[in-house]
């Protein structure tokens, strides 16, 4: 079982990526949103994994953060979603968004996600809006910066006040969680991501 893949990125398309680590190329399939989150190609990645084994298929779908592979496993484990469905909602909605409106019972904004309809938007809010708040990582999603971190706290609500949006400022504060820049340097390099 594979668990993490950390190596050049060689390929990079908004739903597969190929990671070379030690020579040997692995496919995997992404979602939108942790696309966004990847540097260009010939840079380092580093991406959990999560393997799928089928009858006659090995399939490993990658994620930029554990928090994003969490919530992935939570999503295939209700009846109806599966792995692509699952993949799509991460891409659809930025995850603080997805959690919120899982949390919240939002139904209508689950329904945005393609191949989403009202009854399997009803079965992911019935079956995860309770289980969301014991998810080590995903706590402080959907409701700001997790408590303890003010870099993140500081930066997040620096991007905001500037104008930006929620959903737009996620990726940003999440590709410079690794290197916690000190925070006027951190808005400057956030000011070029979003205005790209």
């Amino acid at each position: 079982m594979i668990g993490r893949l950390h190596g050049e990125l060689v390929e990079k398309h908004p739903n597969l990526v190929v990671v070379d680590c030690g020579g040997v190329g692995y496919t995997c399939a992404i979602s939108l949103g942790t696309y966004g989150l990847l540097p260009e190609v010939g840079a380092p990645a580093t991406l959990h994994v999560e393997t799928l084994l089928r009858e006659n298929d090995l399939s490993l779908l990658g994620f930029a953060t554990r928090e994003e592979r969490d919530l992935y496993r939570m999503l295939v484990k209700v009846d109806g979603v599966g792995p692509k469905l699952a993949l799509a909602a991460l891409g659809a909605l930025p995850l603080e968004g997805l959690i919120q409106a899982v949390r919240s019972r939002d139904t209508k904004a689950l329904t945005r996600i393609p191949g989403v309809g009202k009854k399997t938007a009803e079965k992911i809010c019935f079956e995860l809006s309770e289980k969301m708040g014991g998810l080590s990582g995903l706590e402080g999603l959907g409701g700001g910066a997790a408590p303890g971190d003010p870099w993140e706290s500081d930066l997040r609500s620096a991007l905001l006040n500037l104008g930006f949006r929620e959903e737009a400022v996620q990726p940003v504060v999440a590709g410079l969680r690794s290197s916690r820049p000190p925070i006027p340097e951190a808005i400057r390099q956030a000011l070029k991501a979003l205005q790209r």
